[in-house]
C-alpha cells in the first residue's frame, strides 16, 4: 500500500483501539493498558511521520545509568546543555537538543508534542547540531525513579534512531538487552557505543556484543567503541567522540534522513499486528474473567425460586403460638363452618348467628394469614441477601471483581439488591393473585359467596395462604402434608373444592409465586450485569480492532 493507504489504514487501525475504551479500563486498573497506550503511541508517531515526511529526524540517546549519555550529547551539542553528574540517576529531565526551527517542528506538531504536553522537557536550541537532526538525552533506563525509566520508554517508542549506551560491566546485563530486543522487534535503525572500556577490552567485547544483538533479532545494527578519555566542561575531546558524532551527524542529510524514517515506519508497521494480537489476547483475558463473573450470578440468581420453596418446605413459616391457634381453629369445626357458609350449604341466618365465635375466629384467621404473609416474604428476603452475597464474595476473589467495587459501593451497600420492601410487596401482589385464583377454580361452588361477601372469600383465601404456606407448596400428590395443621386445613378445603381442585389451585399458585420470585431475581441479577458493562470491552470493539488488524496484516 502506497503512504495515504497507510495513513488511512493506521488512522482507522488507531480509532478502533481507542473503542476499546481507555478511560473505562484506566478506571479498573486493566491489565492491558500499558499496551494498549504503548500500541497508541506508537501509532501516533508513525501517523505523525507519514502525516510530515520532511520533519527532523529523532535520534534518542538511551541506556543504563553511567553510561556517557550526557557527556555525549554535550559533546555532540558543543556546550554543556545536558547535566552530568556523580549523583544517580543524573538525567531525570529528558533534554532535547537541536536547531530552533527543528525544535518547533518536533515539539508542537511531530512526534515529541505528546510528550511536551505531558511530561517536562529540558530544550536546548543550538545551531551547532546538524540540521534535521534532532536528538534526545534520555533518563536512565535502569533509574530507580518509576517515572524515569517511563519517560524513556515513551521516547524510545516514537525515536527514529537509538543510540544506545553501555558500559564494558553492563554491555550485557539483561535490563538493557530487553530493550534492544525491542528495537530490533521494531526494526529501529540502532547504533550501540561500548562505553568506560579500554581498547584491549573493547577488542574483546565488541564481537561478544554483536553475536548477542544478532540473537535478540536485529537485521542491522551498528557498535561502536567510545574510548575513556579526561571530560572537561561536561564534554569529551572532540578527537575521542569524533568517530561517533560523525556516524550521528550522518544521519542529517535528507536522503539520511528518509531512508531511516523509511525503515522507523515499515519495521514498526510490520510488527503492528503482533503487537494487536497481545493487545488482544489481554483482552479476551479480561473478557473471560467478566464473563465468569457474569456466569456466578446467572447460575446463582437462576437459583432463587427453587431455593425459596426449598426454604418454605424446609422453614417453619408461622410462628408456633399461632400455628397452635389456627390447628385448634380448624380443629373446632370453625374453618369447615365457614367455607360451608361461603358455598351456601348454610343458609344465610345460620350463618349469621355464629358471628360471635366468628369474630374470635376471624383474629386467629387474620394472623394465620399474616404470619404466612411475613414467613414467606421473609424467607424471600433471606434468599436473596444471601445470593448477593454470594455473589459479591465470588466476585471479589478476582480481579476483575474487585475492580469494579473500588469503583463505588457495592449493590448490597447500596441497598439496590435484596431490599426487603420488594420481597413484601412480591408476597402481597402474589396474595391478591391468590385470592383471584380461589375466586374463580371453584367458580359454580363460590358463586354464593361473591353474591353475600368478600369476607368469605378471604376466608377461602387465607386457609389456602395457610395450607400453601404450612406444605412448602406441595400437594398430597407430591408429598404427604405432615406440618400441624396442613392435613386437616387440606381435608376442610378439599371437602368444599374437590380434592382435584385444591391440587390445581396449589399449583398455580406455586408456579405463580415461582414467576414472580424469578422476575424479581432477574431484576436483581441486572443490576450485577450492568456493572459488568464496563469490565471489559464489548465484543463488537474486540472484533473491529481484529478486523482492522487482519486487513493490515493482508496488505503487509
Amino acid at each position: 500500500m502506497d503512504r495515504e493507504e497507510l495513513q488511512q489504514t493506521l488512522t482507522e487501525l488507531r480509532h478502533d483501539l481507542l473503542g476499546l475504551d481507555g478511560e473505562a479500563a484506566r478506571l479498573r486498573d486493566a491489565p492491558w493498558l500499558p499496551p494498549w497506550e504503548r500500541l497508541l503511541r506508537r501509532m501516533d508517531g508513525l501517523i505523525a511521520r507519514l502525516e510530515r515526511e520532511d520533519e527532523p529526524l529523532l535520534v534518542v540517546f538511551a541506556g543504563g545509568t553511567g553510561a556517557g549519555k550526557s557527556t555525549l550529547a554535550n559533546t555532540l551539542a558543543g556546550s554543556a546543555v545536558a547535566a552530568t553528574s556523580a549523583r544517580r540517576p543524573t538525567t531525570s529531565v529528558p533534554t532535547v537538543i537541536g536547531r530552533p526551527g527543528d525544535l518547533d517542528t518536533v515539539l508542537r506538531r511531530g512526534v515529541l508534542a505528546a510528550e511536551a504536553e505531558r511530561a517536562a522537557l529540558r530544550t536546548a536550541p543550538l545551531e551547532s547540531v546538524p540540521e534535521g537532526l534532532v536528538v534526545v538525552d534520555a533518563p536512565d533506563v535502569d533509574s530507580v525513579e518509576t517515572a524515569n525509566r517511563a519517560a524513556t520508554e515513551r521516547l524510545l517508542e516514537v525515536a527514529d534512531v537509538w543510540v544506545w549506551l553501555a558500559t564494558a560491566r553492563t554491555y550485557a546485563d539483561e535490563a538493557g538487552m530487553v530493550y534492544l530486543r525491542q528495537a530490533a522487534q521494531l526494526d529501529v535503525s540502532t547504533l550501540v557505543v561500548l562505553t568506560q572500556a579500554s581498547d584491549a577490552e573493547a577488542h574483546e567485547i565488541l564481537p561478544d556484543l554483536a553475536e548477542k544483538l544478532d540473537a535478540a533479532g536485529h537485521r542491522t545494527v551498528e557498535t561502536a567503541h567510545l574510548p575513556t578519555a579526561p571530560v572537561s566542561g561536561e564534554r569529551l575531546p572532540e578527537s575521542v567522540a569524533g568517530p561517533v558524532l560523525e556516524r550521528i551527524r550522518a544521519l542529517a542529510p535528507a536522503e539520511q534522513r528518509a531512508a531511516h524514517r523509511r525503515r522507523t515506519v515499515l519495521g514498526a508497521v510490520r510488527y503492528l499486528p503482533a503487537e494487536v494480537d497481545a493487545l488482544l489476547e489481554a483482552v479476551d483475558s479480561e473478557r473471560a474473567a467478566a464473563r465468569g463473573l457474569a456466569a456466578t450470578v446467572e447460575e446463582d440468581y437462576a437459583d432463587v425460586p427453587q431455593r425459596v420453596l426449598t426454604q418454605l418446605h424446609e422453614g417453619e413459616p408461622l410462628r408456633r403460638e399461632v400455628l397452635r391457634r389456627w390447628t385448634e381453629l380448624v380443629g373446632s369445626g370453625w374453618l369447615q363452618r365457614q367455607l360451608h357458609a361461603a358455598v351456601g350449604q348454610l343458609s344465610p341466618r345460620r350463618w349469621l348467628a355464629w358471628l360471635p365465635l366468628g369474630r374470635g375466629g376471624r383474629q386467629v384467621e387474620q394472623e394465620a394469614k399474616e404470619e404466612a404473609r411475613a414467613g414467606i416474604a421473609e424467607m424471600l428476603h433471606t434468599v436473596l441477601e444471601q445470593t448477593a452475597a454470594g455473589v459479591e464474595s465470588a466476585w471479589q476473589q478476582e480481579p476483575v471483581g474487585r475492580a469494579i467495587f473500588a469503583r463505588g459501593p457495592r449493590p448490597r451497600a447500596a441497598g439496590s439488591v435484596a431490599r426487603r420492601a420488594d420481597a413484601e410487596a412480591l408476597v402481597a401482589a402474589w396474595e391478591q393473585q391468590v385470592a383471584e385464583h380461589v375466586a374463580t377454580i371453584g367458580r359454580a361452588k363460590l358463586s354464593w359467596a361473591r353474591r353475600a361477601t368478600t369476607g368469605i372469600n378471604a376466608t377461602f383465601t387465607s386457609a389456602v395462604l395457610v395450607l400453601f404456606t404450612l406444605s412448602g407448596g406441595l400437594s398430597t400428590g407430591e408429598l404427604a402434608l405432615t406440618a400441624a395443621g396442613s392435613t386437616t386445613t387440606h381435608t376442610v378445603l378439599s371437602r368444599i373444592l374437590g380434592e382435584r381442585n385444591v391440587h390445581q389451585l396449589i399449583t398455580d399458585i406455586r408456579e405463580d409465586l415461582h414467576n414472580r420470585v424469578a422476575e424479581l431475581a432477574e431484576s436483581e441479577a441486572q443490576v450485577y450485569h450492568r456493572l459488568l458493562t464496563v469490565a471489559a470491552p464489548s465484543p463488537e470493539a474486540v472484533d473491529a480492532v481484529r478486523a482492522r488488524r487482519d486487513a493490515l496484516a493482508g496488505e503487509l
